[in-house]
Formats: structure tokens, C-alpha cells, sequence
């Protein structure tokens, strides 16, 4: 069994090889912590995530909208994934709806957000 401080670091692994292009060995480990934490929210975002950085937007849009946001409604950091989300896949208006919901913290999903919502007011 993981404890929860291996489970972090894994989601921390997982989320360097997105960024990293290793999309693959992220989603195992993903996949890894689904196996023995079913549901667990942070390893769905990261598979959204991984969805995200090679463009799969309308995969990465339904693990946040039906595995995520359907159970747990108010998660900013689904949000501001899915904000993410819809920013990348031209969906401007709708993003900056959900985006502007978050931006009252001092989260990394506010400053996510806001700095989203910049972009797009630039564009």
C-alpha cells in the first residue's frame, strides 16, 4: 500500500514527464495511484493534464467534467484545469466565465486563473 506522501511525489513524477512530453509514463503512473486510490481527484486532474499538453482538449474536458467536477463540484484546482482546458481549445468566452469564479484567493489555481484570464484579455 502507498502512503499519502508517496502518492504526492508520484503525482509530482507524473506531472514532470507531462511537461517533460512523457506523456506515456505519466499516464501509468496515473494510471498506478487510480489502482490502489479509485477516484482520487488529484491523479484525475493529472490525467486530464495529460491529455491537455498534446491536445487532446475534449478527453482532457470529460475526465474534468464527468470524473471530477460531477463528484466534486467546487474543486478549484479542477477548475482551473478545465479554464486551462478551454483556453486551449479556443473556447475563450467560456473559459474566461469559469476562470473569473477563482480568482479571489491566493491559491495556485487563483494565480492560475488569473494569469489565464490576462492571456486572454491580451488576445
Amino acid at each position: 500500500m502507498l502512503t499519502d506522501s508517496q502518492i504526492v511525489r508520484l503525482l509530482d513524477i507524473a506531472n514532470a514527464a507531462c511537461h517533460k512530453g512523457l506523456v506515456l509514463s505519466a499516464r501509468t503512473i496515473y494510471d498506478g495511484v487510480l489502482a490502489v486510490r479509485p477516484g482520487h481527484v488529484p491523479a484525475l486532474i493529472g490525467q486530464a493534464l495529460s491529455h491537455i499538453v498534446i491536445g487532446e482538449y475534449a478527453s482532457a474536458e470529460d475526465i474534468l467534467r464527468s470524473q471530477v467536477l460531477a463528484e466534486h463540484p467546487d474543486d478549484v484546482d479542477a477548475k482551473a484545469m478545465l479554464g486551462l482546458c478551454l483556453c486551449l481549445s479556443d473556447r475563450k468566452d467560456e473559459a474566461k466565465d469559469l476562470l473569473q469564479t477563482l480568482t479571489d484567493s491566493q491559491t495556485e489555481s487563483s494565480e492560475l486563473a488569473r494569469s489565464l484570464l490576462e492571456q486572454i484579455e491580451q488576445a
